[in-house]
């Protein structure tokens, strides 16, 4: 953040003085801002000492008006809004505001921070515009949800005006508020879907991780599980249809991560013609000991698949595998495959396999037993802090968003019919 708001020239130079200063001595965080402020001339600890001393990091609440932006910083919290207490803290926010001029080209102002509480910002609203492009600083930042399918519409043209490291940004943002109560889950939604002809690996891998986290939530709604999941294909069985399954020698790593990806999330989400694919490989490998049809890059969702659609032949075959497995990486696929049975007995044995038969080095389970087995809490209070806390975070955003996810899922099958 601070190499891209100076300069990265700049910062170097800083660097370097700073280096020179204190080669053969002790120093504190204190000189290296020093350095990087005698290379730029600007006040660098009044812009980092709250980055690096304070708890937490803000998030950026965009309001419009006729003349431009208006602009809020609160402590970000996830469990949602700071009170008082909380909200202490200012941070000098760099804002690098992207925007586009009249002619069409992109205009960037890194030296635009926020320093205050709030300020306003003259800007012409009509044409797209963006705070943190390129996602340099540690912040989130709330678009009403108009904004953001707008921004994310601009996202999704081919040239876009917005990187992958935006795109990327703009998912995770979209559902962190939403778990924050700062914004609906709907809106989050409204971004995916406008984000579903995305290409790009990376990002496709957050709109996967939204949806999983949001199935995840809200596991006891399985109609709208379901709907959740018939979202999830429209976005990836296109992708499966598009890249086939075989990987071929000097193909691109992207590429490889993409068709890994679309598969695994097509055939998570229930895909019949994905499943099958899968599950038909697997049989030919009990059939036949042939493991030819089986890529190293789909090992874990074709035996996770075999084991949750399968019976007791097939996990007695991912057992076998994660017991003798050919290198390390099959057999920690094939161990978390066995937990995927939907056999009651298969999950008890599944269970026990992990406290006889796992080894030491993929489940250190004798240290972790030992752990909890004294309920000392003292021992573990951060980690069980955390825990609770994210347990009630998801509570809360059960009952707070459950509606509006389903008010959406709703409309937008609608739409699909239509």
């Amino acid at each position: 953040m601070l190499s891209k708001f100076v300069g990265e020239d700049s910062f170097l130079k800083g660097v370097t003085i700073y280096l020179k200063k204190h080669l053969y001595a002790n120093s504190v965080t204190q000189d290296l801002w020093q350095g990087i402020q005698e290379a730029t001339g600007l006040n660098i600890p009044k812009l980092m000492d709250n980055w690096i001393k304070k708890v937490g990091y803000p998030v950026i609440t965009v309001t419009e008006t006729k003349d431009g932006i208006h602009l809020r910083q609160d402590r970000f919290l996830e469990t949602g809004p700071a009170s008082p207490d909380e909200n202490e803290t200012i941070w000098t926010v760099p804002l690098s505001l992207l925007s586009v001029s009249d002619n069409g080209d992109i205009l960037l102002d890194t030296q635009a921070v926020l320093d205050s509480r709030e300020k306003t910002i003259s800007l012409d609203i009509s044409k797209p515009f963006k705070l943190n492009a390129g996602t340099i600083s540690f912040c989130r930042v709330l678009y009403t949800p108009e904004r953001l399918v707008a921004i994310g519409k601009e996202a999704a043209k081919n040239p876009s005006l917005f990187s992958i490291v935006d795109r990327l940004g703009l998912v995770y943002d979209a559902l962190e508020l939403a778990r924050a109560g700062l914004a609906t889950v709907s809106s989050a939604l409204s971004l995916i879907d406008v984000l579903r002809d995305e290409t790009e690996v990376v990002v496709l891998k957050s709109i996967a991780g939204n949806l999983s986290i949001l199935s995840s939530v809200w596991w006891e709604y399985p109609n709208m599980v379901e709907s959740l999941q018939a979202f999830e294909r429209g976005i990836f069985v296109p992708i499966v249809k598009r890249l086939g399954y075989e990987f071929s020698e000097g193909e691109d790593v992207d590429s490889r991560a993409l068709r890994e990806l679309s598969i695994t999330r097509a055939a998570l989400s229930g895909d019949l013609s994905v499943i099958q694919e899968l599950t038909s490989r697997f049989a030919h490998y009990i059939r036949t000991g042939d493991d030819s049809t089986i890529p190293a890059d789909l090992e874990g969702i074709i035996y996770t698949i075999a084991v949750r659609y399968g019976g007791r032949d097939e996990w007695n075959a991912v057992k076998r595998i994660g017991s003798r497995p050919k290198n390390p990486a099959s057999g920690i696929a094939a161990m978390t495959a066995m937990g995927h049975t939907s056999d009651l007995e298969l999950a008890k044995e599944t269970f026990q396999y992990i406290l006889s038969e796992c080894r030491d080095q993929d489940l250190d389970y004798q240290e972790t037993a030992e752990f909890f087995k004294d309920k000392d809490t003292a021992r573990y209070r951060l980690a069980l802090q955390s825990t609770l806390s994210n347990i009630a975070s998801r509570a809360a955003w059960v009952k707070r968003s459950t509606d509006d996810i389903e008010g959406w899922l709703e409309a937008s099958m609608k739409k699909d019919i239509r």
